[in-house]
């Protein structure tokens, strides 16, 4: 049975998800409160509970009462007087999305093959000079392939908890190149594209392509990079392939040298940092 304390922290991570997706980003809010953005992601995840100092911060910010932060997410939601969200059921999509829904849902068998775990390994968008490795599962639900990635971003030599991020995504296959596309499932500010090229073999084992997203640095650069898969089983040791999700140098011997090999075949003029767009203004 869930105890009060749980279901009072629950509450409060399904309310601050909501008053922070009528921000920008959350970088923008830790910067404004002058709040610990790794703090304030633990806030969001459920792993830890802002002291009542902090708490009061919070709310002060965001307008509302402490008890009302607190609130069964449905009552919190009426006190904002907002339309409530509609149901999968009553969302209309374009006929062009459904048609692509449809196309990805036939897929189911053509994309076995690619079912498991692989590591990912792209140049980071927040640290110029280094890769990010993270892991990902490729899964069957009900009639779509989808997949979840995790990130953490840590370097090497630090001791210190790493930032982590988890994404939910669709995997489908169109004008025969595979399309990768999540959204980050926490506060959901993120969307990040990924096209690989698809494996003829029976075996999967090295994918190649390109990542598309948006840094996790204040500026929020549109930044994009050549990418790599690396299919290592439908079982594996979890744990050990968590702890191996990093930022690495780009030189790094723990990295295999095929994949850096392939990182650094792209025709970028320097390919050990992801090509990044600044805005005009």
């Amino acid at each position: 049975m869930q105890s009060i304390k749980d279901y009072t922290i629950a509450n409060f991570v399904a309310n601050l998800k909501f008053v922070c997706s009528y921000h920008s980003s959350v970088s923008v809010i830790c910067r404004k409160l002058q709040i610990n953005r790794q703090q304030f992601m633990k806030y969001l995840a459920g792993s830890s509970f802002p002291s009542r100092y902090t708490f009061r911060r919070l709310c002060d910010f965001f307008g509302f009462d402490e008890y009302e932060m607190l609130m069964p997410h449905d009552q919190f939601r009426n006190i904002v007087r907002l339309k409530p969200i509609e149901s999968a059921k009553d969302i209309q999509i374009p006929t062009y999305f459904v048609n692509l829904l449809t196309t990805a849902k036939r897929q189911k068998n053509a994309l076995g093959k690619y079912v498991g775990y692989y590591y990912q390994y792209y140049n980071s968008f927040s640290r110029a000079g280094f890769i990010l490795r993270s892991l990902i599962i490729v899964y069957n639900w009900q009639d779509y392939t989808m997949y979840k990635r995790l990130e953490r971003l840590k370097l090497e030599s630090d001791g210190s908890a790493p930032d982590v991020y988890k994404y939910v995504g669709i995997l489908a296959t169109v004008g025969d190149r595979l399309h990768f596309i999540d959204q980050e499932s926490i506060t959901g500010h993120e969307l990040t594209h990924t096209i690989i090229y698809p494996s003829y073999r029976n075996r999967v084992t090295t994918l190649t392509g390109l990542t598309m997203g948006v840094s996790g640095s204040d500026q929020r650069l549109i930044s994009a990079s050549p990418t790599v898969l690396e299919y290592i089983g439908r079982g594996i040791r979890l744990r050990e392939a968590i702890e191996g999700c990093r930022i690495y140098e780009s030189g790094s011997a723990e990295l295999p040298a095929p994949i850096l090999d392939a990182l650094r075949r792209s025709p970028a003029a320097d390919v050990t940092r992801a090509l990044q767009v600044p805005p005009l203004m």
